[in-house]
């Protein structure tokens, strides 16, 4: 069972990896507004103009993909995505693939949300702050709720749960 200090240690890691991903997206706006910035100049004009963008490399293959639907996907040589950048009526988003995982962040009306997922796109954790209130949750193989911890204006909450979704122990108790 874990102890206050491994999840703590969890907490941490998952923050710092927040914060590279914030990086991250800062870097690939930046790219893009430079990209942009550079193509632009060329023109008569000083307007770049089109419904999608894509960047080649040597081989030509399109490694990376700006269009005003999709957002900015960065590609790996096999063509299939690695980030993608986007926004939706909801709000910013950013997706990472690995090479059966992704890690999903973005932020909608109720705040921002970290996720991650397994092979085949199973839920495995989210991180989120939903109106102002933290939570982590823990999914198993199957999807299903193990581990619910939540900071709300109540005070914090634990939840363990079995496989079979019954109350293993919680704090404070109900």
């Amino acid at each position: 069972m874990p102890t206050d200090e491994s999840l703590s240690e969890r907490v941490i890691r998952l923050e710092r990896a927040q914060r590279r991903l914030h990086l991250l997206v800062t870097t690939l706006g930046l790219l893009l507004l430079a990209t942009v910035v550079l193509g632009a100049t060329g023109a008569g004009d000083g307007v770049l103009r089109g419904r999608s963008l894509q960047l080649t490399d040597d081989q030509e293959r399109v490694r990376v993909l700006l269009s005003a639907t999709a957002g900015v996907s960065l590609l790996g040589p096999d063509g299939a995505p690695r980030a993608v950048l986007s926004l939706d009526g909801s709000g910013p988003g950013l997706v990472l693939y690995g090479s059966d995982s992704r890690a999903i962040l973005n932020i909608n009306p109720d705040g921002p949300a970290l996720a991650f997922t397994a092979a085949r796109g199973g839920l495995r954790a989210i991180l989120a702050s939903v109106r102002g209130a933290p939570g982590l949750v823990f999914f198993d193989a199957e999807e299903r709720e193990r581990l619910h911890l939540a900071v709300g204006a109540d005070g914090a909450r634990a939840a363990l749960r079995g496989a079979d979704g019954a109350v293993l122990w919680q704090q404070p108790p109900q």
